[in-house]
């Protein structure tokens, strides 16, 4: 018979589970929401969690019980308090969390340039998330008396399955205290002496394709899952997305495409500019660059703004609107500067900063739904061009498309790169199933399926033309200079 494989994804809103079989098949999927989770601004319940988890397994159904391993992968960053039982003694503490913006301002200046370089990130809230441990000191005492490891959610949902603790590279490289650019080097003292930090609370670090432990007992009766079967360390959930992919260096890139925009290259030596968002890979010696921006958020507020309507419905129809616009209108399209909020790597805008550039009396309701929609995808390509190495070809994208092509359509003749659209919305369970499979039985996933959506050329000049015309309006309205390109 068939080995399969378990995969779990500890989403921000839901768990999603997958059994595969060795050839990389997806027998059967589940999802299940914990939406009592969020119910503490910046704190998160792994109660929440855990039941979210045990009804995605029970959904499976009785393929379950065939499973010779199981992989995971969480969101991330959240650290979260563990007892010497391996057990969350408190709420898990979320990188929003308000609080943490003093503990940043207290600490983050007073990290030498040795120290901060080594995190091969930007200082950032998301990028320091060992923050949450003066926070845990100061602000929620029973959880840190209670506390033997300071883990992260990965940490939490390992030692739930295999009653063992660890952490992988990739969400280590968002604690503020890890070696990002060189990993065997391991915890950065400096910084972890600066928190007073109990080196004897962080847990191992680990590979994420490694073995933790083994399903124990108690974690086989409460979930259904075979006791005794291997459990891999697993990682955060783009990394399993981008380990589902088959992304390696010198591999098609990938962008997400969702209320934020994410766009993921795998390098074979760390970026040192410490622009994007940057974190250890599944494997040893490769490094991921995230590049972020707020994309789904600025197209539903163009779209609320400019009349379309609220929710996906209204950015729907301002797509298919933009899409539909002849070549001579777009031409004198408007552009939207589209920073509605604060912006992570590798934009970095602590506050909004958004405009609607070159608007006068004659321009049709068209051209504005170009002129947003343009916005949105022109910063794109700026972000893409610092993440992605020239020349990598063609490039993966993830997104809720459906039957309509106008909005990828658009994505690639801006881009002027093909896309290989992947309609599969359970990449990272996919991704964490494949990482313990090809662990224990030298598994492969095959190539995800896609289809190709190819710039016009037509359209492509246009869009160079005024790719140049929105360099020159985004550093009027932002006061910089557009990102260099990798």
């Amino acid at each position: 018979m068939m080995s399969t494989f378990v995969g779990i994804d500890l989403g921000t809103s839901a768990t999603k589970a997958v059994v595969v079989d060795a050839g990389g098949e997806v027998i059967a999927r589940a999802r299940c929401a914990h939406p009592r989770s969020r119910s503490v601004q910046g704190r998160v319940d792994p109660r929440a969690w855990e039941e979210s988890i045990r009804g995605a397994l029970a959904d499976l159904g009785p393929v379950l019980a065939g499973a010779a391993g199981v992989g995971i992968d969480v969101h991330c960053p959240v650290a979260v308090p563990l007892d010497a039982a391996g057990k969350a003694c408190g709420l898990g503490v979320v990188w929003d969390n308000n609080i943490l913006r003093y503990y940043f301002n207290q600490y983050s200046d007073q990290r030498s340039p040795q120290a901060l370089a080594a995190t091969g990130n930007h200082p950032s809230q998301s990028t320091f998330m060992a923050l949450a441990y003066p926070y845990l000191r100061n602000h929620d005492t029973d959880a840190f008396a209670g506390m033997a490891t300071f883990g992260m959610a990965g940490t939490w949902l390992g030692a739930l399955l295999t009653g063992k603790t660890a952490l992988d590279p990739t969400q280590a490289s968002y604690s503020g205290i890890f070696n990002t650019l060189d990993p065997a080097q391991g915890w950065i003292q400096e910084t972890v002496d600066l928190l007073e930090v109990d080196p004897g609370t962080l847990p191992s670090v680990k590979h994420a394709v490694e073995i933790l432990g083994t399903v124990t007992p108690e974690a086989a009766a409460d979930f259904g899952l075979p006791a005794g079967i291997p459990v891999s360390v697993g990682s955060a959930d783009t990394p399993a997305a981008s380990y589902a992919l088959g992304t390696r260096p010198g591999t098609k890139p990938f962008f997400i495409m969702g209320t934020t925009h994410v766009i993921n290259s795998c390098l074979a030596a760390p970026d040192t500019r410490a622009t994007a968002l940057q974190r250890c890979g599944n494997r040893p010696g490769e490094w991921l660059i995230n590049g972020v921006t707020n994309g789904g958020d600025a197209l539903a507020t163009g779209a609320l703004v400019a009349g379309f309507g609220e929710a996906d419905g209204g950015v729907a129809g301002m797509i298919r609107t933009a899409y539909d616009i002849s070549r001579e209108d777009a031409v004198t399209a408007p552009f939207f500067i589209p920073h509605v909020m604060r912006e992570r790597g590798p934009l970095w805008f602590e506050a909004p900063c958004a405009r609607l550039v070159d608007i006068t009396r004659e321009i049709s309701r068209a051209q504005v739904a170009r002129g947003i929609v343009d916005g949105v995808l022109l910063v794109d390509r700026m972000v893409l061009g610092s993440c992605v190495p020239k020349g990598s070809g063609s490039i993966y994208v993830t997104g809720a498309f459906g039957a309509d092509e106008a909005f990828p359509q658009m994505l690639a003749d801006i881009l002027d790169a093909d896309l290989d659209l992947v309609d599969e919305s359970y990449l990272p369970a996919i991704g964490a199933a494949g990482m313990c499979g090809a662990t224990v039985a030298d598994a492969v996933l095959p190539e995800v399926v896609s289809r190709r959506v190819s710039p016009r050329p037509d359209w492509v000049a246009i869009n160079d033309d005024r790719w140049e015309a929105f360099r020159a309006s985004w550093t009027d309205a932002t006061g910089r200079e557009p990102l260099p390109e990798i």
